[in-house]
């Protein structure tokens, strides 16, 4: 079963399909033009290198999921398609719900009061999308009592189509009432998209933050 904080994240989802329609081309941010970080977060698996199995089927280190009912979304490693190293994690649709999604939970506590920004690469293939979101992208939320805070994800702005390798990046402010941070990328609809290469910074307060509580996030511009 999935955890409390992923539930929540679903019901997070739904409240904010009217966004999706919101659609706009999103703008890959590379590593040469993205804000120099003040201190790096570590995450678990982040260029997906370990062949250990996580829980739910996921690669170690993260948890995967979908909306509900038959399987909709597989994730696999691939090993025939990576940025970096040996792997990806390919998340492949296969079936009717609106969404499936891999994340990974941290503590918040010593990153209260903080702009984080969360990247990964993105690689697509026939992506279309739904109601619920434009296809793929990235989601930073912070969570208290099992219940999202404030978000920022891509979903007007997802990414759509068949496209390279492109770095993408969401950012958000930690409240000092959170108590946990998710990080994660998102699927909706049909096609395939490859991640690689996630990270999570902390980034100058003066950057602007993405998305927030009822709203629908979206990729930083550079």
């Amino acid at each position: 079963m999935r955890s409390r904080s992923t539930a929540a994240a679903a019901l997070a989802f739904v409240a904010l399909a009217a966004h999706a329609g919101e659609a706009t081309r999103p703008r890959p941010v590379p590593p040469e033009r993205a804000a120099k970080p003040i201190a790096s977060v570590p995450l678990a698996n982040p260029g997906f290198e370990s062949g250990a199995s996580g829980a739910t089927g996921a690669p170690e280190g993260w948890l995967a999921g979908q909306h509900a009912g038959a399987v909709s979304y597989t994730f696999t490693l691939d090993a025939e398609s990576s940025r970096t190293g040996q792997r990806s994690l390919r998340i492949d649709n296969v079936g009717p719900e609106p969404y499936g999604t891999v994340d990974q939970s941290i503590d918040a506590s010593p990153l209260r009061g903080k702009t984080l920004r969360f990247s990964a690469w993105l690689r697509t293939r026939d992506v279309t999308g739904n109601r619920f979101g434009n296809g793929a992208g990235l989601r930073l939320q912070t969570m208290r009592g099992g219940y999202v805070v404030e978000q920022a994800q891509m979903r007007g702005d997802a990414v759509a189509g068949t496209t390279d390798w492109a770095r993408y990046e969401v950012r958000l402010r930690v409240a000092d009432t959170t108590e946990q941070i998710d990080v994660g990328v998102h699927l909706f609809g049909p096609g395939t998209v490859w991640v690689d290469d996630a990270a999570l910074d902390v980034v100058d307060a003066a950057v602007p933050t993405r998305g927030g509580a009822g709203t629908a996030g979206t990729a930083a511009r550079p």
